[in-house]
């Protein structure tokens, strides 16, 4: 039950970022935006999910899930509605800002309602599912979001995505449980020193940088392709949402390898697997010409990666603090929306011009990783380092591991 509620809740924040992707020309052309401009509004609601992060993982620990989730989520249903209505730039652009500031609240909730319930191997394998079924959802919402987007206009996506949040409300009010997770009060600075001595932490910073840098990525691709692939190659948001599908079950091949080599490979050497593919992709994008064919593989290439990399990290982030699941969620989270989106949105306006600045990206990025593993390993090989918190009591989560 609680991994159902964990993959409907993630599910939410992915189509409020995913859904209306395709449509991203027909409302630069409906309002007269430039590119430029479409993308910021797009990175709007990365801004506000990023920020709101800080928020509710400290808040989660200590008043638990459920309020959390029930609070967020209405507003996050309040953006979506306010986007739907919208007549001009400014009301979508606050309508994404309120989502963004909503979609924190089920995206935390998701990734620490199974930290609280599971252990061990237990716990590996609903990571591993869910990030299977985060997959899933990603193939399948630019495909919706373009047939939509074709068909009824892309203030439809925005309806329909409120009709899926109000359901999910009502999922989660009925199921999830009253003070799950909670720890009691909190103080803020308490809260800002876990955040200080997270962010100056190699057991957070290296994994987490598996998940940060690929997003950048993601986002920064994702906000690139619809125009170009719209106007260099003639495609409608319904053909361009097919073959974005297309290229999205990299990230299910991904989880699911993951999942598989997991029962006899460690994380981190999952991770030096994959780079490679990751530095073909980027070599693809540099040294390749720019057509569909040669886009779609590169980028598939990239998310393949993506998909396997954010399994692992879904472990090694969480794995050393697990008594701070909430606050540490929370400052991946932040980091990932608001410093990818702040960055993504600077890259795409000063840097990226075709296809070949892009592979350059790529090339940086995937240099950056290699550090990263490599300080990784080094910390293996001088061993664990002791946590600062008590040692987790495995008795605390024995509860509900049948419900998984």
């Amino acid at each position: 039950m609680y991994l159902f509620l964990s993959i409907l809740m993630l599910s939410c924040a992915q189509f409020g970022s995913q859904v209306f992707l395709p449509a991203l020309p027909q409302i630069a052309e409906q309002f007269a935006l430039s590119n430029t401009d479409a993308q910021q509004i797009i990175m709007l609601y990365a801004i506000g999910f990023g920020l709101s992060q800080l928020l509710y993982g400290p808040w989660s620990d200590v008043a638990g899930r459920r309020k959390v989730f029930l609070f967020g989520q209405l507003l996050f249903i309040g953006g979506s509605l306010c986007c739907a209505m919208a007549t001009s730039p400014t009301m979508l652009a606050i309508g994404r800002i309120l989502q963004g500031l909503g979609a924190g609240a089920p995206l935390i909730v998701s990734r620490t309602i199974l930290g609280d319930l599971l252990i061990g191997d237990k716990l590996k394998q609903a990571f591993a599912s869910m990030a299977i079924a985060a997959s899933v959802i990603t193939v399948f919402s630019p495909l919706l979001g373009g047939w939509l987007a074709t068909n009824a206009g892309w203030q439809h996506l925005f309806g329909f995505v409120s009709l899926y949040l109000a359901l999910t409300w009502v999922i989660g009010f009925k199921l999830l449980p009253a003070g799950s997770g909670a720890r009691g009060s909190v103080s803020v600075l308490k809260i800002l020193k876990e955040y200080s001595s997270l962010i100056f932490d190699a057991r957070f910073l290296c994994p987490a940088s598996f998940k940060w840098l690929p997003n950048l990525l993601f986002m920064c691709t994702v906000t690139f392709f619809p125009f170009e692939f719209q106007q260099k190659f003639s495609l409608s948001a319904e053909q361009y949402g097919f073959y974005i599908s297309i290229t999205m079950g990299g990230l299910v091949l991904g989880t699911v390898l993951v999942k598989m080599l997991q029962k006899h490979w460690g994380y981190h050497s999952i991770l030096a697997l994959f780079w490679p593919l990751l530095l073909l992709s980027s070599l693809c994008f540099y040294l390749l010409p720019f057509t569909l064919f040669n886009a779609l593989l590169s980028y598939s290439l990239f998310l393949i990666c993506g998909g396997a990399f954010y399994t692992c990290c879904l472990q090694l982030i969480i794995e050393p603090f697990r008594q701070q699941a909430g606050t540490v969620n929370a400052l991946s989270g932040a980091i990932d929306m608001f410093g990818c989106a702040l960055l993504a949105m600077l890259i795409n306006k000063y840097w990226i011009v075709d296809s070949q600045s892009l592979g350059m990206l790529f090339l940086l990025v995937t240099g950056s990783l290699a550090v990263s593993w490599w300080l990784m390993y080094r910390q293996i090989k001088r061993g664990p380092k002791q946590p600062r918190n008590p040692v987790f009591n495995p008795k605390q989560c024995a509860r509900v591991e049948s419900d998984i």
